[in-house]
């Protein structure tokens, strides 16, 4: 059946979609759907709930609960607060940016020690004490210990607090207290944010028992000031300054002079008929030498000729139920030396007990039952290391010229002291 081209007339063959004459498409045309408005509506729905979505995602994300983080080292932490970083760690005092994380520490098995452990809160950025700006952002700080299960005897803790007088610069403090068989421990500071954080700064105490010699006045010649100081010079030379060594003296009279090279424990005695273990002379410390404990003396008498010292001390002493007396100065640290006195008769000195010196350290605030008893000045202050309090309770002043000559403005306690200016 033959159709027209709806062009040009002209007969075409059934089904042509081409028409040869006029050369023009004869394909019927189709008629365009109409647009469907339900599914538009629908692709709308779908755009406003996708934006939708992503706005209440954004908000939920800018809003959504903190999770608490926490922070377990060794040494120290970096926290971060707002835009500061702080770092946290326990350290020395001569250096508060430079992380302690192990503690080497020795003692006899058959004594107790005390250290503090320090811990600071700095400035990540300038190293300078932030601890003020941190303090409000903490809910509180503890320590704990991780003992050594294998020591005979355990390490413990005390409760951490800020001690202004002690160690001002540090954050925190908290005394640990062991003896020589306290083995390997670990303390952790944890400290509880407000915010939930958790932050743990650890650090590992070493604890090695040390060696003792003993060396009696029965069996070890010591009867002469030459002989006790061969025996001085001898223990120095042989002994490993780390050990400790007592020396148990006879009650004799030493006429001279001594001089100690290393760390020893002296403990005088009384004989029967009174006889007490007496030095006519000064002891002195050879600054250059390694003293690695405190040099005690027990139950001697030091008796001077008014223009010599009793004891000088450029390193840490302590005397004990001691007396000095007719001394320029009965006893005086130098250097960064720390001294105690305690129980101890100081009479008719020019100054009976003389601070005079430097430092970071101090062994223990205790200056406890002294009697300072018709001195020119009982107690010359002129440095005193840290500002730990000198506590003078139970100590009797009597007939001194000047109690207290306080140079340096050290705290000092005399509450419980007993002052009797008349004598």
């Amino acid at each position: 059946m033959e159709h027209k081209c709806p062009h040009c007339g002209a007969d075409l063959p059934e089904n042509a979609a081409f028409c040869p004459h006029c050369a023009k498409d004869i394909h019927p045309r189709k008629q365009a759907k109409t647009a469907n408005p339900l599914l538009k509506k629908l692709l709308v729905g779908l755009l406003i709930l996708a934006v939708a979505a992503a706005i209440g995602g954004a908000v939920w994300y800018f809003n959504r609960p903190y999770e608490p983080q926490e922070f377990d080292a060794l040494g120290e932490v970096y926290y971060e607060s707002g835009e500061k970083t702080y770092q946290l760690l326990v350290a020395w005092p001569d250096d508060r940016c430079a992380p302690a994380p192990d503690i080497y520490q020795q003692g006899s098995p058959d004594e107790q020690y005390r250290w503090p452990s320090r811990w600071y809160v700095n400035d990540a950025a300038t190293g300078a004490d932030a601890w003020a700006e941190f303090e409000p952002l903490v809910e509180q700080v503890t320590v704990e210990v991780v003992p050594d299960e294998n020591a005979a005897d355990p390490l413990t803790a005390g409760e951490p607090r800020h001690d202004e007088d002690y160690s001002p610069d540090a954050a925190m403090i908290c005394s640990l207290d062991f003896t020589g068989n306290s083995g390997e421990s670990q303390i952790v500071w944890t400290v509880q944010m407000k915010n939930g954080d958790v932050i743990r700064v650890r650090q590992n105490i070493h604890v090695t028992a040390i060696i003792t010699h003993e060396y009696h006045w029965e069996d070890t010649p010591m009867d002469t000031v030459e002989d006790l100081q061969a025996l001085l010079d001898q223990t120095a030379k042989e002994i490993a300054p780390s050990d400790l060594v007592y020396i148990y003296l006879p009650p004799v009279t030493y006429e001279g002079d001594l001089n100690l090279s290393r760390s020893y424990e002296f403990y005088g005695c009384t004989d029967q008929g009174a006889d007490r273990t007496t030095l006519k002379g000064s002891i002195t410390m050879d600054g250059s030498a390694s003293f690695y404990w405190i040099n005690y003396f027990y139950d001697m008498d030091f008796v001077g000729d008014g223009a010599d010292t009793g004891i000088i001390a450029p390193t840490k002493a302590w005397a004990i139920g001691c007396s000095f007396t007719g001394y320029k100065t009965g006893f005086q640290s130098q250097g960064e030396a720390w001294i105690n006195a305690t129980e101890c008769t100081f009479m008719e000195n020019e100054v009976g007990l003389h601070f005079n010196a430097t430092g970071q350290s101090a062994s223990d605030s205790r200056y406890h039952d002294n009697q300072f008893v018709n001195n020119g000045t009982a107690v010359l202050l002129e440095n005193v290391p840290t500002d730990i309090t000198l506590d003078f309770a139970g100590t009797v002043f009597s007939g001194n010229d000047t109690d207290v000559d306080n140079q340096c403005d050290h705290p000092i306690d005399l509450s419980n002291a007993i002052l009797d200016p008349e004598g």
